[in-house]
């Protein structure tokens, strides 16, 4: 009987000191890398003939470079065929 008393005694003493040990955090979880050209960019462009035509154009980074390097090609291409016109 003492051994039953002295084996509770131990395990009631152990119990407080299981209970309080908790499962390690998670691991943070690594932040997915964001493309600075992928960032979203909203303008508002007025249209022709008002100013109260106004709308916005919402497009990323990528999106605005491209449009930009086309306008400019576009403008090019205006200019170098305006040169090969004979004037007379």
């Amino acid at each position: 009987m003492l051994k039953f008393v002295s084996i509770a005694i131990v395990l009631a003493a152990a119990a407080p000191a299981v209970a309080q040990t908790s499962p390690a955090p998670p691991a943070p979880q690594a932040k997915p890398q964001i493309n600075p050209l992928d960032k979203i960019i909203c303008r508002t462009e007025e249209g022709l003939g008002s100013r109260l035509n106004r709308k916005k154009v919402c497009m990323s980074v990528r999106e605005w470079k491209e449009q930009a390097e086309d306008s400019r090609d576009a403008v090019e291409r205006i200019q170098q065929s305006q040169g090969m016109i004979p004037s007379g």
